[in-house]
């Protein structure tokens, strides 16, 4: 697949989706005043599809994930995290942006430059080591900052928890993805496989909560939605206390 195409048609995605939110924005404000949230309209939709996740969980990324963690060096499986973790950047970047964070912003820029040569491609985080940490955004919280509603609750398949602005977000955050921006197969492979690894080492490392989720709990479709709507909230209280900031170029040098 040509990259540069599959970038233009997100792009497309993401506008005709962005158009219809907005146009749509007065009556979804008066639904969630309604708890359109809470009261879950796509449930039957929504469990079944959860059900579904649950399945591809413990058939085949449960396992892979355990074989992964088990036999895969710790160093190794840093570095690649890592290497994914420097990829995000330019998504970082421009939703601090978007979101008025220009220090954020310049940390962002200066995180991908100095892990994306001395950090050998980002496989070694040197930039969080002289002080410049990460801080993890994306256009979800971009949205939620400029008043997009959140929408209803939506289980998607393969990705699990979302909602109508969590799976538009998913979408734009990959519109400002490198390997995206390539054209040729060795990038379409390169983020097809990194995407799977980071996905594969995400559950194992997180293998005590999620399956505390999905397989402790007397109904984890609930469980897993509460979870969702909670952290949500948390982001929307977030972004109305983000600060608009300036940028002074000679500050932290």
């Amino acid at each position: 697949m040509n990259n540069l195409n599959l970038s233009k048609n997100l792009t497309k995605i993401f506008i005709l989706v962005i158009v219809s939110i907005l146009t749509s924005n007065c009556s979804i404000q008066i639904n969630e005043k309604n708890n359109l949230i809470e009261s879950d309209p796509f449930e039957k939709f929504n469990r079944k599809t959860h059900e579904f996740n649950k399945t591809i969980d413990r058939v085949a990324l449960l396992p892979t994930s355990q074989l992964y963690g088990n036999t895969v060096p710790q160093y190794f499986r840093l570095g690649a995290a890592s290497f994914y973790t420097n990829l995000q950047e330019p998504k970082r970047f421009a939703n601090h942006l978007a979101q008025g964070q220009f220090k954020r912003a310049s940390i962002d820029f200066r995180r991908f430059i100095l892990n994306s040569t001395i950090g050998f491609l980002g496989f070694f985080d040197t930039a969080s080591w002289i002080g410049f940490l990460p801080e993890e955004t994306n256009f979800d919280e971009t949205f939620a900052y400029w008043s997009i509603p959140t929408g209803p609750y939506l289980e998607m398949p393969f990705l699990g928890p979302s909602s109508l602005r969590s799976s538009l977000s998913f979408f734009a955050d990959y519109t400002v993805h490198p390997l995206l921006m390539l054209s040729g197969p060795v990038p379409s492979l390169s983020f097809a496989t990194f995407e799977i690894v980071n996905i594969i080492n995400t559950r194992y490392e997180y293998a005590r909560v999620i399956d505390s989720l999905l397989y402790e709990s007397s109904d984890s479709y609930s469980s897993s939605r509460l979870t969702f709507l909670q952290k949500s909230k948390s982001m929307a209280k977030a972004s109305e206390e983000l600060p608009f900031e300036l940028f002074d170029p000679s500050e932290e040098f």
